[in-house]
C-alpha cells in the first residue's frame, strides 16, 4: 500500500454533505462524506457481482452449445395444440424442477421429426443453465465422432473425451439412431452412457425411433441402467409441426 496514503491525516472538515446532512471528513486535500463513500463502494461491489454473474452465465450457455435455432427456446414459447404436447411439456418441466432439487433421473423423448423434441430439450437446458449447472447438447453422431477423433488432438484421447461428456451435470443426446450407425461410433456413445450411469449423472436421450426400437438398440444392460434411478418417457407422436401439421 502507498505509504503516503497511510501517513495522510484524517481530520473533520468544515463542510457538510447536502445529501446526508453530516459533517465531511478531510483526507489530504479532499473533503468526503463517509456515508457517500460507503454507498459508492457498495454500488461498485454490486456492479462487480452483477458483471461476474453475467460472465459466468455466458460461459455456461456458451459451453452448452445449444443449436442456434433453439438458443432462446423456452417452455413459455412452446406451442401446445394437443394433449400429447401438453403432457410432453409437463413431463419436461417436472423433470427440470426435480433436477434442480437434486433428483437425478433420466429422460427419453421419442417420436416423429418436427414434433418439438429439441425445443423442449433446450428449454430444459436453459433452465438448468440459469441455475448455475453445466449442461451440454450434442447429437449422437457428433459425440461419437468427437470421441473417435480425440487422439488427433494434442494431449487428448478416447478416455479423456468420454470423461468430458461424463462431467456435465446434464447431457442432452439428440438424434440418437439417425446418423450414428457406424458400429465403433455407437459403441463410444454407449460408453458415455455407461460412464454417466456410474457417475449418477442424468441424461436426456432424444430419438426418432419408437420406444421398442430404442430399447432394442440400447440393449438390455444399458436399458436397465437407464431405468435404475427413475426414467421419464415422453412419446411425441403428433404430426410434424414444421410443415403445418395439425392435431
Amino acid at each position: 500500500m502507498n505509504a503516503s496514503i497511510l501517513n495522510t491525516k484524517i481530520q473533520m472538515s468544515t463542510e457538510f454533505c447536502e445529501a446526508h446532512k453530516v459533517q465531511k471528513v478531510r483526507v489530504g486535500q479532499t473533503a468526503i462524506c463517509k456515508q457517500c463513500a460507503s454507498e459508492i463502494l457498495s454500488k461498485a461491489h454490486k456492479d462487480h457481482e452483477v458483471e461476474v454473474n453475467r460472465m459466468v452465465r455466458e460461459k455456461h450457455f456458451e459451453g452448452a452449445k445449444l443449436p442456434a435455432r433453439h438458443a432462446n427456446s423456452g417452455f413459455k414459447d412452446y406451442i401446445v395444440k394437443n394433449i400429447g404436447q401438453q403432457n410432453a411439456k409437463q413431463h419436461c418441466t417436472a423433470f427440470t424442477k426435480d433436477f434442480k432439487q437434486g433428483v437425478n433421473r433420466n429422460l427419453i423423448m421419442v417420436g416423429r421429426t418436427g414434433t418439438g423434441k429439441t425445443h423442449l430439450a433446450c428449454a430444459v437446458a436453459r433452465n438448468i443453465l440459469e441455475s448455475r449447472k453445466y449442461a451440454r447438447y450434442i447429437t449422437s453422431e457428433d459425440m461419437g465422432n468427437e470421441i473417435a477423433n480425440a487422439w488427433k488432438k494434442a494431449d487428448d484421447n478416447e478416455s479423456n473425451a468420454i470423461h468430458r461428456f461424463t462431467e456435465y451435470d446434464l447431457l442432452i443426446l439428440d438424434e440418437y439412431g439417425l446418423h450414428d450407425r457406424h458400429e465403433n461410433r455407437l459403441q463410444l456413445v454407449h460408453k458415455v452412457l455407461y460412464a454417466r450411469y456410474d457417475a449418477a449423472k442424468p441424461t436426456m436421450l432424444i430419438s426418432n425411433m419408437t420406444m421398442a426400437e430404442l430399447q432394442k438398440d440400447l440393449g438390455d444392460r444399458l436399458w436397465s441402467r437407464f431405468q435404475h434411478d427413475g426414467l421419464v418417457i415422453v412419446e411425441c407422436n403428433w404430426a410434424d409441426q414444421r410443415v403445418g401439421g395439425g392435431v
